[in-house]
């Protein structure tokens, strides 16, 4: 049987996807253990998740077979250390969810050089204004992002920063050469091939990258104290990673979660989708021209081949599935199929702002917390789940709108996956909110399925940006009237929060 293999590596489930004829025939999954040493550290032992890797490669063969290729995707900004002669790690995997690093975060961003080029983004970003062309320029795009340059806890340049300071080691590897950085992807392609790579889509996640000029940056490596020679190989979304030898089988392509999401919703300009998990990531490709970053949206690569770049304009929901999650863990409903029926039995106007860890897009306001507002005698449980279903629409919407305006790019169309887009009242609201038709795929993981896509084109000699082909739908969300009163509800309640 013809079949392509999809690692698909994430935080808390790694799994392997056989995809034949556009459909998934085969899935197996693991749980890694999550590691908490201390509070706001989480951790996964590397070593253990290649053992998980390694048995779902060889359930998967036992089960169809060899497959034609296998590609990589996964969650981005986890960082892994290992020694490159013995291929040892040197600690955990620190994964994205890590907030050990606060106190490096606030010090490299309180950096005179940071706030100068903060301050520098802001004069040219107010000038473009007025000359609107500038920003269409490599170097007017870079300047303005500066203003929105800062450090964070998910980035794995603040990782690695603490890993050199804190295990011991680190310095004679770093001084003899033999220490190796990577993301999860590195790990795992260096695993299975020992080629100690990253794809650009990963790579631009790490706030390492400087995705104008396609490069590791050598301002934030000098900034931080990052010697280069530790960064992995850059390389290209249709460039075959290597052989993996134990199974005779060809590592075809790598390419992060977010990005190979968006690839199923399109390679041309104002292509967009949102991915509605743990939280809501909205991605929009604005072309093969990057376009400047603003506050809360971020400018990466979203896919890079040997004839040219695409680059995406990206913002997020902090709290959207596991807002609802919350609604199952304190026993307001028992499973996501209790949505349709609140929204037929809601009889109030209940209105819930899902801030449960901050605001992220447009606002970036960790210090926010959510609410619910409204509440009466007679409010029950089918109005809070609803309300809550309405306000991460409401979120998405406005990421979504953001998006649109930051870019100057208009679309019309928004790809919905990941599995709260199961919910057909949740996608009506979005539209309604948004005034954008959404459509959702017949298969919600979009991550698996785009590297499938890339890695079954790589295999076959074909570009994948021209050879691209649409996904299967499985319904279309068309807005009805304009929610006008939820809106400025809306509006007064957030603002509340945000303005005490």
């Amino acid at each position: 049987m013809g079949y392509y293999l999809v690692l698909d590596v994430g935080t808390t489930n790694v799994k392997a996807i056989a995809f034949s004829s556009n459909k998934p025939i085969l899935e197996l999954h693991e749980r890694p253990r999550v590691i908490h040493p201390e509070e706001g550290w989480v951790e996964e032992d590397p070593e253990e998740l290649i053992e998980i890797i390694r048995k779902l490669i060889e359930r998967t063969v036992e089960k169809l077979g060899l497959p034609d290729a296998v590609a990589i995707t996964n969650q981005r900004s986890s960082t892994v250390v290992w020694d490159k002669e013995t291929g040892e790690p040197y600690y955990n995997v620190v994964t994205w969810q890590d907030t050990r690093t606060k106190e490096l975060v606030e010090y490299f961003s309180s950096r005179f050089i940071v706030r100068f080029g903060n301050a520098i983004g802001k004069i040219l970003g107010g000038f473009s204004k007025l000359v609107p062309a500038i920003k269409r320029t490599r170097k007017g795009a870079y300047i303005i992002t500066l203003a929105y340059v800062t450090f964070g806890t998910t980035h794995s340049s603040m990782h690695l920063k603490w890993l050199m300071e804190n295990v011991e080691g680190m310095k004679n590897a770093i001084n003899s050469k033999r220490l190796a950085f990577g993301t999860l992807d590195s790990w795992v392609a260096w695993s299975l091939t020992k080629r100690h790579v990253t794809d650009y889509t990963n790579a631009s996640a790490t706030g390492l990258f400087d995705p104008f000029y396609l490069k590791w940056s050598d301002n934030i490596a000098k900034v931080v104290g990052i010697p280069k020679h530790v960064l992995p190989e850059l390389i290209r979304n249709d460039e075959i990673v290597g052989e993996m030898r134990e199974y005779d089988i060809r590592l075809s392509t790598i390419i992060a979660d977010q990005q190979a999401s968006l690839y199923v919703a399109g390679v041309s300009r104002g292509s967009v989708k949102v991915t509605n998990g743990t939280g809501s990531f909205v991605d929009m490709n604005v072309g093969e021209r990057p376009c400047p970053g603003h506050t809360g949206l971020y400018p990466m690569v979203a896919l890079a081949t040997r004839k040219r770049f695409l680059y995406l304009l990206e913002g997020s929901v902090i709290t959207s599935g596991s807002a609802v999650d919350w609604l199952i863990e304190v026993g307001l409903m028992r499973d996501y199929s209790e949505i349709s029926d609140a929204f037929k039995s809601s009889k109030e106007s209940t209105l819930v702002i899902p801030a449960f860890s901050g605001l992220g897009t447009p606002y970036v306001r960790p210090d926010v917390r959510g609410a619910i507002i409204g509440i009466t005698r007679g409010t029950r449980r089918e109005d809070i789940i609803r309300g809550l279903i309405e306000g991460v629409a409401m979120r998405c919407s406005e990421v979504i709108g953001h998006v649109e305006k930051v870019s100057g790019v208009g679309f019309d169309t928004v790809l919905a996956d990941g599995g709260l887009s199961k919910s057909d009242e949740f996608l009506q609201v979005l539209a309604d909110l948004s005034r954008k038709k959404i459509v959702r795929p017949r298969y919600l993981n979009g991550s698996a399925y785009g590297a499938y896509m890339i890695s079954k084109l790589v295999n076959n000699g074909k570009d994948i940006i021209d050879y691209w082909t649409p996904p299967e739908i499985e319904k279309e969300f068309i807005p009805r009237k304009e929610p006008v009163e939820f809106k400025k509800l809306w509006d007064r309640g957030l603002n509340s929060l945000i303005n005490p």
